[in-house]
């Protein structure tokens, strides 16, 4: 009998799709106000002893994800951690891993971060917020706007985000340089290279994004000589961590007009502060941390969590296991 460690909401939104993994599961609910239950009775932390945990988002939305947390680390008895984060930086999950716990990440907020990048280059590109100005003014106005076709995209980290982002791409004909440790090519992109050939690559780019984890080699990437290397007129977007960008060098690039547009959707710290330049700034348009936000985000998390569920009882490799 495996017991797994879930939420309640969730359970009762998954019930047969867990039955029809298996009939030998045993679930440990965490409710909306953090008390435990199973088999509808209530129970203590140190007598649930289970050996599967699913950080699911609704942990986060109810503020749970530190009680959760606490929990899984307590327990000693679990083995496996899906969890709906895309990135393992917070501090908490060095702790799960130093444990022994497996620990999956999430894919599931990929194909939203894609649209959402997508979809802030056009508004840019064409110039969208300039025509409902216009509109508004009853003033007639034809302007060329830029073409997403062959242009050319620097994708930081071709990771999950990278590569759903690149999958979409490929519909408007752009170039794609990918970025990623190992430096192998991917049939997804033109030309993959490391962070180390990242200078010769800038100049050629008419879009960087910034998907990559944060840690030592990719925190303050995004620097002085970074965006002085960019071609002129970039557009440059961070939907990855706001410490991989150092926010006075790209002050400096956007008021010297080497960057035109920044997207940005992380800063360092969160939320935003209300004196930051960023928020007044034409050239700027950011968001609250939501480009993983989009509506089926959730449902793709369950999805991937069943699917690894299975895999991790049937003993087969897991999907986005960390150091696999």
């Amino acid at each position: 009998m495996t017991t797994i460690f879930i939420q309640e909401q969730a359970y009762l939104r998954l019930k047969d799709d867990l039955k029809a993994i298996s009939p030998n599961l045993n679930f440990v609910l965490i409710r909306d106000d953090g008390s435990l239950i199973t088999n509808g009775e209530p129970i203590a932390t140190e007598e649930a002893q289970p050996e599967v945990a699913w950080l699911n988002v609704g942990l986060a939305r109810v503020k749970l994800t530190q009680l959760y947390i606490r929990a899984v680390l307590a327990s000693g008895t679990v083995k496996w951690m899906q969890t709906f984060n895309a990135g393992l930086d917070h501090a908490f999950y060095q702790d799960i891993l130093k444990q022994g716990i497996r620990v999956s990440g999430s894919s599931a907020q990929a194909i939203a971060i894609a649209e959402y990048v997508i979809a802030n280059v056009l508004v840019h590109y064409q110039g969208i917020f300039q025509r409902k100005a216009q509109q508004k003014d009853h003033h007639w106005q034809r302007a060329v706007f830029k073409e997403l076709w062959r242009s050319c995209w620097l994708l930081v980290g071709f990771g999950n985000i990278g590569q759903e982002l690149a999958k979409r791409l490929r519909a408007f004909e752009v170039d794609i340089i990918g970025v990623r440790r190992s430096g192998q090519a991917h049939s997804l992109a033109k030309i993959m290279i490391t962070q180390n050939e990242l200078a010769e690559y800038l100049p050629q780019a008419d879009v960087v994004v910034m998907a990559c984890a944060l840690n030592d080699e990719t925190k303050g990437l995004a620097n002085r000589a970074f965006f002085q290397r960019l071609k002129p007129g970039a557009t440059f977007l961070n939907i990855a961590r706001g410490q991989i960008v150092d926010d006075h060098a790209l002050i400096e690039a956007l008021n010297e007009g080497i960057v035109s547009q920044a997207i940005l959707d992380v800063f360092d710290p969160e939320p935003l502060p209300p004196d930051s330049p960023f928020w007044d700034m034409e050239n700027v348009t950011l968001t609250a941390h939501l480009s993983n936000s989009g509506s089926n985000t959730p449902l793709r998390g369950d999805l991937l969590f069943l699917e690894n569920l299975r895999r991790y009882l049937a003993h087969e490799p897991l999907l986005n296991e960390a150091g696999a």
